[in-house]
C-alpha cells in the first residue's frame, strides 16, 4: 500500500477525465436525421423526445457516479494495485455508458434493449460498490477514525443504483416503460 499524495492524486485526476469524457460522448447520439429539412425541423426535434431522455437518464446516473466516486476518494488515503485495477475496471465500464445509451436510443422500445442499458448501468454500480467495498474493508485504504457505522452506510448507499438496475432487468421482460419508470426509484431511495 502506498500513501503516495501524488499517486493518489493521478489516479483521481484520471478518473474525472474518464468522466467527464463520457458524459461528453453522450451528447454525441443528440443529432437530427441526415435528411432533415428546416421545413421539418420541429417535428424532427420532437421525434428526438426519448433520445433526450436516455441523455438525462444517463447524463444524471453517470454524474451521480462521479459524485459518489469523488466522495468516496475524500476518505481513501492510500491505495494499491489492486485498487488501481478495479478503478480502471469501473472508468472501463463508465465509457462504455454511452455506447448502452445509443443502443437505448434506437432501439429504446424493445426490452431486450433496455435490459442491455439496466444490466450496463448495474455492472457500472456493482463495480463502483467493489472499489469502495476494497478500500473500506479492514480499513484497508480509509483512516481508521471514519466510524463503522458510516462506512456502512456509504457501503448500502453504493448498492442502491446497482439494485434497481438489476431488479428492473425482469421488469423489462414484460414491460419496457416500466422497467424505464423504475429507475426513477434510484433517486427516491438515495435522498430519502
Amino acid at each position: 500500500m502506498k500513501r503516495d499524495k501524488l499517486g493518489l492524486d493521478r489516479i483521481i485526476f484520471f478518473s474525472d477525465a474518464v468522466f467527464a469524457i463520457a458524459i461528453t460522448l453522450l451528447s454525441l447520439d443528440l443529432r437530427l436525421p441526415g435528411n432533415a429539412s428546416a421545413a421539418h425541423i420541429a417535428s424532427d426535434l420532437v421525434d428526438l423526445w426519448p433520445n433526450y431522455q436516455n441523455y438525462v437518464t444517463s447524463f444524471a446516473v453517470i454524474g451521480l457516479y462521479w459524485i459518489s466516486h469523488h466522495h468516496y476518494f475524500r476518505f481513501i488515503r492510500r491505495y494499491d494495485y489492486t485498487f488501481v485495477a478495479v478503478n480502471i475496471g469501473l472508468l472501463m465500464s463508465i465509457v462504455s455508458l454511452p455506447f448502452a445509451t445509443s443502443v437505448l436510443d434506437r432501439y429504446g422500445d424493445h426490452r431486450s434493449a433496455v435490459a442491455f442499458y439496466a444490466f450496463s448501468m448495474a455492472v457500472t454500480g456493482l463495480l463502483k460498490t467493489l472499489l469502495w467495498h476494497y478500500a473500506a474493508h479492514n480499513y484497508r485504504l480509509i483512516p481508521r477514525h471514519l466510524s463503522s457505522l458510516r462506512v456502512q452506510r456509504l457501503t448500502r448507499r453504493a448498492l442502491i443504483p446497482p439494485l434497481v438496475f438489476l431488479a428492473s432487468i425482469p421488469i423489462a421482460a414484460f414491460n419496457s416503460q416500466l422497467a424505464k419508470l423504475s429507475w426513477g426509484a434510484i433517486a427516491a431511495l438515495i435522498f430519502f
